[in-house]
Order: C-alpha cells, then sequence, then structure tokens
C-alpha cells in the first residue's frame, strides 16, 4: 500500500508544472481572442487581410482587425516581407515612417535601371541606379543596438533582428562607393527601403 501511495504521489507532482503551464499560457490566447472579438477557429484565419494569421498577430503583438497596426503606411504582413517591424512606424528611426521609404519589390532591373513595386501604394517606380551610393540608409548605423527586442505581451520576446535586414558586422562607411552589385540587386529582390532623388536610385537597403 506504501508503494502504491509514493507512487500516485509521484505522479501528482508530475503533473502539477504541465498543468500549471497550460492554464497559465491559455488565458493570454483567449484574452486575446476576447479583446478582438474573434470567435471560431479564428488562430488560421486573416481578419484584416494583411497577410499575417490572427496567430501569427498575437504572437507578434499586433492588431489582428487592423491591417497597418503602427499606421506607417505598410500593411503588417509587407512590414514583415521587407524586413520591417509591424510595431513601429519608422523602424530605422530616421524620421521617415516605413510606408514612403520605397519598400518593396524590384520587378525590373538591368544593371543600370531599377524598378519597383511598393509594398504601400501597389505603384511602380523607376530610377537610375547612382553607382557612387551607399548601400544603407539612416543616420545611425547601430540603430538595431538599442532596444533589441520588444515584449509582445504573450511571454515571449520577439527580435528586432528578425525585422531589420541590415547585417550589424556589414562594412557600411563612407568608403564603400559602390551600389552597383548585380549579386545582390536583381529582379523579385525584397528592399526594406530605398532613397529616390531626381529619379536616381542613392540609397537602399536589402530586406
Amino acid at each position: 500500500m506504501r508503494k502504491l501511495g509514493l507512487l500516485a504521489l509521484v505522479a501528482l507532482f508530475s503533473l502539477i508544472p504541465v498543468s500549471a503551464a497550460s492554464a497559465k499560457a491559455k488565458p493570454k490566447v483567449e484574452a486575446f481572442a476576447a479583446k478582438h472579438h474573434l470567435t471560431g477557429s479564428w488562430k488560421g484565419k486573416d481578419a484584416d487581410k494583411d497577410g499575417l494569421k490572427n496567430l501569427k498577430e498575437f504572437k507578434l503583438g499586433t492588431d489582428p482587425k487592423k491591417a497597418d497596426s503602427d499606421k506607417d503606411g505598410l500593411r503588417d504582413g509587407d512590414e514583415l516581407a521587407s524586413g520591417n517591424n509591424p510595431l513601429k512606424a519608422d523602424t530605422d528611426r530616421d524620421g521617415v515612417k516605413d510606408g514612403k521609404e520605397h519598400a518593396g519589390t524590384i520587378t525590373e532591373f538591368d544593371g543600370e535601371t531599377i524598378t519597383i513595386r511598393e509594398f504601400a501604394t501597389g505603384k511602380t517606380v523607376t530610377a537610375t541606379l547612382d553607382t557612387e551610393c551607399s548601400p544603407a540608409l539612416g543616420e545611425d548605423d547601430d540603430a538595431t543596438a538599442d532596444d533589441s527586442a520588444f515584449d509582445d505581451g504573450s511571454g515571449d520576446s520577439v527580435d528586432e533582428g528578425e525585422f531589420f535586414a541590415q547585417d550589424e558586422d556589414e562594412d557600411l562607411g563612407e568608403d564603400d562607393e559602390s551600389c552597383d552589385d548585380d549579386d545582390v540587386l536583381e529582379t523579385g529582390a525584397v528592399l526594406q527601403s530605398a532613397e529616390l532623388e531626381d529619379g536616381y536610385l542613392t540609397a537602399y537597403v536589402l530586406a
């Protein structure tokens, strides 16, 4: 009888952590669904048609009922596709909202002339490549150094690196005077941002 009682007690204790973890995580999902009036099999749906399923929005901390959670002109799904942060209107903190920085997909590139289909407007813009430009935007090259993670409210931290395509180890000094890099600028490539001036592509960041 003592052996049976001991085994039963061990089994009971082994179940407590699992039950506690489940009870702790479940209300957050339910609270999220209740807050945004999501019902039924809501996790696999895209309520705001922004390219992100509702469950993904829960994990990121974005609003499943607003296609543009941070109101910067880019849909949440397009922000992720372009390496921007759907919770920050100005991901690279250069004073320009993400939706105004020509984030989009390169539809044509012949080594000199480049055409970009913008995520924000759906329109295409064409520019000539500035061969003396630096492939970087923003004054602060170490913009990812601070606030490296944000809390999405689900208990898991999301690394801003997921939204930042910039490699911190990349040499972005003024001595780098070439943007004409055919192995990175190509049709189908996605730009996090691009700077156009007088018909020229003067700077860009690849997603």
